[in-house]
């Protein structure tokens, strides 16, 4: 599978994630959720219930544990995530996919640090196939560039398919507010922009695409826009408790959080 096929599917599953201060950038947001035991979410298509629904659990710092989805009263996937010092991921197991039921997936990160930035990150998807991505430029601290390499193993051929992505991060008061990504194996460059609430959660992206003339954008899992704007009801700890998008106009309900 091509590397921007595979981008494309991540993107639709984001809209079962919280919604974070940095969302979509390079690295996974480590929000905490402290004070809290249980996360359940219920997710809709922008209009009406589809049935989905998760499961949280969460660990004694407020760390993710294990996560379930659901599609009604069936049990879809339950995975276990293990953490470094930095509260990154270093492990994430799928105990159960209701499609494979006897098979058990891990992923395997390995991270290398400045500080508290991430400057190296290995992560393993399967037994031939693994992503790196590694700092290659600072600037000031408010401009990062990383070099990803994707190595995808063909079977029917004994060959690595090998990918290569650059990110231009750029930064202003902790926040980030574009992200230009350039595919180099499909001259395909991407730019997108980020505006903030005065709490720091994400109030719009905007998504700015130069397209080769045979290539086309499309989205999947749920309603999406190049251009989208984002509403949150909070409660009295800051966390989210409806998450709305707004495309052409429309609010729509995406997801509602109930937390114990």
């Amino acid at each position: 599978m091509r590397k921007s096929i595979i981008e494309t599917l991540i993107i639709g599953l984001i809209t079962l994630i919280i919604p974070s201060t940095i969302k979509a950038q390079l690295f996974e947001d480590k929000e905490l959720f402290p004070n809290t035991t249980v996360i359940k979410g219920k997710y809709y298509s922008g209009s009406g219930g589809g049935g989905f629904w998760s499961l949280d659990y969460v660990d004694s710092i407020g760390r993710i544990a294990i996560k379930e989805s659901y599609r009604k009263k069936l049990l879809m996937s339950r995975s276990k995530i293990e953490y470094d010092s930095h509260n990154n991921k270093i492990f994430d197991i799928q105990t159960f996919d209701f499609n494979n039921p006897e098979r058990i997936d891990t992923f395997r990160y390995e991270y290398k640090y400045d500080n508290n930035r991430i400057i190296y990150q290995y992560r393993k998807l399967s037994f031939n196939d693994s992503t790196v991505i590694k700092l290659i430029e600072n600037i000031g601290d408010s401009i990062l560039i990383y070099q990803e390499k994707a190595f995808y193993f063909r079977p029917k051929t004994g060959e690595t398919d090998i990918f290569e992505t650059i990110y231009t991060l750029k930064y202003r008061n902790d926040l980030l507010i574009s992200n230009e990504i350039y595919i180099k194996e499909e001259n395909l460059k991407e730019i997108k922009t980020y505006e903030y609430n005065d709490n720091g959660r994400l109030k719009r992206r905007i998504i700015e695409r130069i397209l080769n003339p045979e290539q086309k954008s499309f989205y999947v899992g749920g309603p999406s826009s190049d251009d989208e704007s984002y509403e949150y009801k909070l409660d009295s700890q800051r966390r989210i408790l409806k998450y709305f998008k707004i495309i052409n106009g429309k609010k729509l309900k995406i997801a509602v959080y109930r937390y114990e």
